[in-house]
């Protein structure tokens, strides 16, 4: 998984860029093909704006949240993110044929 983190109007900080790094791990859990993502951090005067793009095979998931506190304003997100992830997981389901067998019919004879 591709990861690309990005920051509007100011530069991203290591320990900022470590937390998202390492929550983004997590949702490798869901074996969906996620195969890249984009963190959009933005400040605009007293607020924090977080935009997260995921994007896979047959899939497009973004959510935006706002807040005073950076941190919180990605956990929010992030929430957003995993419980719309969470219901894709549970939506996809295993279209293989079920196996069967053939019995015999019994023929009478009179």
């Amino acid at each position: 998984m591709e990861v690309d983190i990005s920051g509007r109007h100011f530069r991203v900080t290591a320990p900022l860029r470590d937390y998202i790094d390492k929550k983004v791990r997590k949702l490798d859990k869901y074996s969906l093909k996620i195969e890249s993502l984009h963190v959009v951090l933005e400040v605009q005067k007293i607020l924090n704006y977080v935009e997260i793009t995921l994007l896979g095979k047959n899939l497009r998931v973004a959510a935006r949240e706002q807040n005073v506190d950076m941190y919180a304003a990605f956990d929010n997100c992030f929430g957003n993110i995993q419980r719309r992830l969470g219901r894709q997981h549970d939506r996809v389901k295993e279209h293989k044929g079920r196996r069967y067998t053939v019995k015999k019919d019994e023929t009478i004879i009179e």
